[in-house]
This record gives structure tokens, sequence and C-alpha cells, in this order.
């Protein structure tokens, strides 16, 4: 509520006329009619007096408070977007900015109101809006020197794509240094659309590459948690279907072929399937041996050059064999009375 609102609601709850409040105050009563209409304000001297006749306080007489809430700054945004249907991004763009003003320290809504006012300007506007652009720029700088992390990396982030776009890398290269790896922004795609920019593509490819390594490797692991609710909840096809989906993503981006039978052992291990496991074991120890050189997949050709599998694969075989026949294990009894597993296992000690 503004303050000239605030003045009549106040005036009219205590009973007082405009002339009476005016006459209390040593006024006209034409003063007092401009204030409650916002024509013009009372003098700064006049507060406290005016504060008392009204029995309040002089926070609640201006209307002050700290900071609008979350739901607040979300309530404004959406009556910016509504505001331009009716009123056109230019006045959207004014209210936005005057909203700013009467909130100068809040970083959130500084932040918000640039995000909402740069859509609604790209998507509404058909003129230049060059000196638009430039003051949500300046607000966006405003927000990226926030107190508050997620605001500032969030603006800094966005900053870097402006400066990007621009050719501006040495700028762009200074708040990407300063963005924590860890941001609600990926850095990682920040630094490639730069490299990329600068036609570094040998930098811009080990990063995405790293990236995909990266998601590939959380999606296994994902796949292999929900393998095991389904089968917890008794749900075999599901269980299934999602082991096979497994081993075709190892495929389908050429990670280590060892990667492909995981998901399906662990299923058939935890239905304690005998069969299952042995015909599965016998073709995922030589892909344990198996050499994986990422670095002649064309996903993987500049982070994968100097990688492999052959030292690594032959180190861990030794264990897995140990622990199937270690008697101390009571998880793998059910296999160790097997006798053609037992025979399995020996076969491949003898190899190695």
């Amino acid at each position: 509520m503004k303050i000239n609102e605030m003045i009549r609601e106040l005036r009219i709850k205590k009973g007082l006329t405009q002339e009476q409040m005016a006459s209390l105050l040593g006024i006209s009563a034409p003063a007092v009619n401009k204030w409650e209409k916002a024509v013009s304000y009372p003098d700064i001297t006049l507060l406290p007096a005016l504060a008392r006749l009204l029995e309040t306080d002089l926070n609640t007489l201006l209307s002050f408070k700290e900071e609008p809430t979350k739901e607040e700054i979300t309530d404004f945004l959406n009556e910016l977007a509504a505001d331009v249907s009716s009123n056109g991004a230019e006045h959207a763009f004014h209210m936005g900015m005057e909203k700013v003003r009467e909130y100068p320290s809040c970083d959130p809504l500084i932040l918000n109101v640039a995000v909402t006012l740069e859509g609604i300007l790209g998507i509404y506007s058909k003129e230049d809006c060059t000196d638009f652009k430039n003051d949500i720029e300046k607000l966006y700088e405003r927000a990226a020197q926030s107190t508050d992390a997620e605001v500032r990396d969030r603006a800094r982030s966005l900053l870097i794509f402006k400066y990007i776009d621009r050719e501006e890398y040495d700028r762009a290269e200074i708040f990407l240094k300063e963005l924590p790896e860890e941001s609600m922004m990926d850095k990682n795609q920040i630094r490639t659309r730069l490299y990329m920019k600068q036609k570094q593509w040998e930098d811009a490819g080990r990063v995405l590459e790293s990236r995909l390594l990266k998601r590939l490797n959380d999606i296994q692991a994902a796949l292999m948690d929900l393998m095991t609710i389904a089968f917890e909840e008794n749900r075999p096809k599901d269980a299934d279907e999602i082991a096979d989906i497994s081993r075709q993503v190892v495929r389908l981006f050429g990670l280590w072929d060892y990667g492909s039978y995981s998901a399906q052992f662990q299923l058939a291990f935890a239905r304690k399937d005998i069969g299952q496991c042995i015909t599965i074991l016998k073709d995922m120890f030589p892909a344990i041996l198996k050499k994986w050189e990422p670095g002649q997949s064309p996903l993987y050709r500049y982070t994968g050059s100097k990688s492999s599998t052959d030292h690594f694969g032959k180190s861990i075989l030794p264990k897995i064999l140990s622990e199937f026949e270690d008697p101390e294990s009571e998880e793998f009894h059910f296999l160790q009375d097997e006798p053609e597993f037992r025979q399995l296992i020996s076969a491949w000690k003898e190899k190695i």
C-alpha cells in the first residue's frame, strides 16, 4: 500500500475528515486532499506528527518493509507478463524498473526483473531497444555483485553468455574463473561455449567428452538403482528391461564392454539364478581383459587418446576371482556349491 492510500485509510479509521486532520496539523485541507490523491506528499518535518495523529509508526505510514518475499516477487513478475498484453513492452519495462527503484537492495528482485524484462523485450518489442537492453544489463551487473551466492552466480553466468556473443572473451574469462564449479549454471557448458566461439576445437572437445563420460556414469548408476527397485517391488519384466537398457547404453556410447554385463549379472545374482550367473560370467571375464581404447571412438577423440583399460582389467580380474571363491563370503555361497562355477573360477585363475 502506498503512502497516500495509507494516510487515507488511517484517517478514515480514526474518524477524521480531511479538514479536521488539516486543522490538527496546522495545514490547509487542500494539502491533505493532494496527499491522498498522490499529487504531493507531506513535508518530511510533518511525518512524526502525522504518524502520532494517526496512531501509527513511520514504517507503517510509509509502507516500509525490508524486502519483498519470494511469493511477492513471483506475483510481480506475473503482473509484468500480464501488463505487456494490455500496455506493451515499453510500459512493462518502466514498471519493472520502478519496482527495482523501490527495492534497490533486493538482489533476487533485481535479477528476476532483468530476466523477465529481457524476455519481454525479445518477444514483444519490434523497435530498437538498445537503451532498454543497456539498462537491463546494468541490472545483471548489479546482481553479479550480490552477497547471495545463488543470485550472483546466475547473474554472472548470464553475463558470460552475453560477453561471449559479443566476442568480449577477456571479460567472459574473468567471470568464468570466479564462477564456482558447483553452481546453478553448468560451468563446463559455459566454458565450452567460450572455446567454440574462439574456435579452440580441441579444448571444447575435451570438455564435452569429459561431460559426456560423467553423465554416462551417472546414467548407469541410476539405471542400476532403478533395476534394484524394480526387482525389490517384484516387477521382473521392468527389471529385465532396465538391465537391457544399461547394456545398450554401454554399446551405443562405446564404453568399456565389461560394463555391458554389470546390470544383468547383478540382476541374476539378486535372483540367485545360478545358471544365468555362470552364463554371464563366461562372457564377462573375457570382457574385463578386453582392452578398451576410448581414443579410437569419435566420441572420445581428445580425452581418450591416452586412456586404456589394459592394465586396469588385468589388475581387477584376480581380485574379482578371489572374492568369488572366498569361503568367508556368505553372499557367494549359493554359487560356490556349484561345480561348474568352481571350474570356471579355477580355469580363469590359471589363465591369469
